[in-house]
C-alpha cells in the first residue's frame, strides 16, 4: 500500500504515527507532504528517515509563466463559455489589467492543477489530517478510484465556521471513503453538523502515545528528576508547580486564567510556582500576545516562569514529570497528548467539563473538572491545601493511560481502517 499523509502534518504526531503503522502493517510505504515542525525549524536527516518520502506540494506563488503558458490559457478560456464571456466583457469595458490578470491567473491554475495531478497519481490511500478548508484543495485532483481517509483533529471540527468553509468540508466528506474521529462526543458533533447520512463512514481511532516516551517518563519519574528540574529553574522545593496549558496559543486562555489565580489569597499564592510553556504556537498569535502574558505574570503575587525556548526531548521529559497541577482549559480539544502524558506521570490535571473527555471518565482515569474558569477560585486552594490526598487519587492513572492510549493499543484501530480501505 502506498500511503500519503496530507493536510496539517505536525511532525511529531505524524512521525510517531508513521512508526507505529510500519511496525504493525506489512508492505506499506509512507509519504508525507509538507510536514511542519512545531516551533519552526527544518527536519534533521534522522527525523526525515521516519518516512519513505517527503514531498512539497506545488504553490501558485512559485509558478513562473512563459508566453506559451499564457497562450495555452487563452485557448482554454476561448473553449469555456463562462470564461470567454467574462473576458469579452472585460475587453468591451477596456479593463486591460483585468484581462491580463485573468489570462495569467487561469494559466497559473492550469499549471498548478497539472503539477498536483502528476504528483499525486501514484498513491493508493490519501490520508488527510486536520480538515481546515485550505488543506483540502488536493482532493479535487485525486482520481475517483483512489481511497480517501479524513481525520478530524479537534478544532477543525469545533472552531471552523462560515458557510463557504462548511461547504468545502462537506464536499470533502462526500468524497471520502471513511472519516475518523476519537470520541463519542466528537461523533455526535460531526453528525449534527454534517448530517447523519454519513454515519456509515465514521470510524473511531485515536493517535497514541509514543512507547519510548512513556518508558522514559516512567523510568525518570522520581524525586531526583524533580529536584534537578527545580534547581535548573530556581524553583524552591516547598512550592507546588502549577502548569497553565501546553502551548503559546491564546486558545489556552493564559491571560484569563492568570487574572483568576492572582486574585487568590496570599497564603495560596505563596505556595505555588506557575509555569507557562509557550514553546510553539506563538507564531499564529498577535505579536503582543506574549507581552500580555508577561505583564499579567509580573503583576501577580506569585512566582512564575514562561518557557519560550524549544525544549529538548530530555528537558520535556523533566518538565512533564515535574508538573504537579496542570490546567487544561482551552475552548476545544480532542484528547491532546500533553494532557495524557501529564496524567501518566501522576500530575493532578484540571480539565474543562466542556471538553469531550467522557472516555477518560469511563476508563476510571482520575482528573479534576470545572464548569467555568471561575471555579478555579475554589478548586486551586482545595488542591493546594490537600495536595497529598489529591495526589493519591491519581495512583492508577499511569496503568490506565498506558493500557488505553499507548500506540500498542490504539494502532490496531488504524490498521483495521487501512485494511478496510484497501480490501474494499
Amino acid at each position: 500500500m502506498r500511503l500519503i499523509f496530507l493536510g496539517h502534518c505536525s511532525y511529531f504526531t505524524i512521525a510517531h504515527f508513521a512508526k507505529a503503522i510500519k511496525q504493525n502493517l506489512e508492505n506499506v510505504s509512507i509519504t508525507v507532504a509538507d510536514p511542519v515542525k512545531p516551533g519552526g525549524g527544518e527536519l534533521t536527516d534522522e527525523e526525515k528517515q521516519v518516512f519513505d518520502e517527503i514531498i512539497k506540494l506545488p504553490s501558485k506563488r512559485n509558478i513562473k509563466l512563459a508566453n506559451k503558458d499564457k497562450a495555452a490559457s487563452l485557448k482554454e478560456i476561448i473553449k469555456n463559455k463562462n470564461k470567454i464571456n467574462f473576458l469579452i466583457r472585460s475587453i468591451f469595458l477596456l479593463r486591460w489589467n483585468s484581462v491580463k490578470n485573468y489570462i495569467n491567473g487561469n494559466a497559473e491554475n492550469i499549471i498548478y492543477e497539472n503539477l498536483l495531478i502528476d504528483q499525486l497519481k501514484n498513491y493508493d490511500v490519501f490520508h488527510f489530517h486536520y480538515l481546515a478548508p485550505e488543506f483540502l484543495t488536493p482532493l479535487k485532483f485525486i482520481k475517483k478510484d483512489k481511497k480517501v481517509l479524513l481525520t478530524f483533529w479537534g478544532s477543525d471540527l469545533y472552531q471552523i465556521t462560515g458557510s463557504e468553509n462548511y461547504n468545502i468540508q462537506l464536499e470533502a466528506i462526500e468524497r471520502a471513503d471513511l472519516v475518523t474521529i476519537n470520541s463519542v462526543e466528537m461523533k455526535e458533533t460531526f453528525l449534527s453538523k454534517f448530517g447523519r447520512m454519513f454515519q456509515s463512514k465514521v470510524r473511531f481511532a485515536d493517535f497514541g502515545l509514543n512507547k519510548k516516551k512513556l518508558c522514559q517518563l516512567s523510568e525518570k519519574n522520581n524525586q531526583n528528576t524533580m529536584s534537578d528540574f527545580r534547581k535548573k529553574n530556581n524553583i524552591p522545593e516547598d512550592k507546588i508547580i502549577l502548569i497553565i496549558g501546553y502551548s503559546g496559543s491564546s486558545k489556552q486562555r493564559h491571560v484569563e486564567i492568570l487574572k483568576i489565580i492572582k486574585g487568590l489569597s496570599e497564603e495560596i499564592l505563596n505556595k505555588i510556582f506557575v509555569i507557562i510553556p509557550m514553546t510553539y504556537g506563538l507564531q499564529f498569535e498577535d505579536k503582543n500576545y506574549l507581552q500580555k502574558v508577561i505583564e499579567e505574570c509580573s503583576m501577580a503575587g506569585f512566582k512564575s516562569k514562561i518557557i519560550t525556548d524549544f525544549m529538548s526531548e530530555e528537558q520535556l521529559i523533566e518538565f512533564t514529570i515535574s508538573g504537579q497541577i496542570k490546567l487544561n482549559l482551552r475552548d476545544t480539544d480532542a484528547m491532546n497528548a500533553a494532557m495524557l502524558e501529564s496524567l501518566f506521570t501522576g500530575c493532578i490535571v484540571v480539565n474543562g467539563a466542556w471538553l469531550p473527555y467522557g472516555k477518560l471518565r469511563r476508563l476510571g482515569i482520575h482528573y479534576e473538572e470545572i464548569d467555568t474558569l471561575n471555579d478555579l477560585k475554589s478548586l486551586i486552594p482545595c488542591l493546594v491545601e490537600n495536595f497529598e490526598q489529591e495526589k493519591l487519587k491519581t495512583k492508577n492513572n499511569q496503568t490506565l493511560v498506558n493500557k488505553n492510549f499507548s500506540y500498542a493499543y490504539t494502532i490496531h484501530d488504524w490498521i483495521k481502517i487501512y485494511k478496510e480501505l484497501t480490501i474494499n
